[in-house]
């Protein structure tokens, strides 16, 4: 893991802003600064794994920098790199809904560059939102709508390989004939 450090500068406070979960707080310099002490500051090692696919975590990561690989595991438990995110164009937060839920990481994030990042546990976020009602709702609501839209775009996958699996088969089945 990696020294913690804090990093109460306007150049943190500018990335947590980019965050969606956190852009409706973009004009609340107070806000985004309770966002940022709820935080600690993590390095990461070119090559370090820092969410293994399947494991349990409950922190959230707002990479401030440096390059990820975002890998998921196929059937066979092959790896493979579904996308790359580079953090030195846009803070990249990694690992939202574990601030809502406690089950397993779906993907597996390694650094590919040296890294820095602020990281949220899930008893300080609730923690935050008990104390802040409103602002933890409005963040809540945006993990929700994120979720929402996972969840469409998944039904949207399935449904089209489904479609495909039946036109597959119909075309087997005109060759068999």
């Amino acid at each position: 893991m990696a020294a913690k450090e804090s990093l109460h500068t306007d150049d943190v406070l500018n990335k947590l802003k980019e965050v969606e979960i956190f852009s409706m707080f973009a004009g609340q310099r107070e806000v985004i600064e309770k966002i940022e002490g709820l935080c600690t500051f993590r390095t990461y090692k070119k090559g370090q794994i820092i969410i293994e696919e399947g494991s349990y975590g409950d922190e959230m990561y707002i990479f401030l920098n440096g390059t990820l690989d975002i890998l998921k595991k196929t059937l066979q438990n092959e790896k493979y790199t579904v996308t790359i995110f580079d953090a030195d164009k846009k803070s990249v937060p990694v690992g939202e809904i574990s601030l809502i839920d406690n089950d397993r990481r779906s993907a597996t994030v390694i650094a590919r560059t040296d890294c820095r990042c602020l990281v949220m546990k899930r008893e300080s976020f609730i923690s935050f939102g008990d104390e802040n009602p409103r602002l933890g709702l409005a963040i809540t609501r945006v993990i929700a709508s994120q979720i929402s839209s996972m969840f469409r775009k998944a039904t949207a996958d399935v449904i089209t390989l489904f479609s495909a699996l039946v036109e597959e088969i119909a075309e087997i089945e005109q060759l068999n004939q």
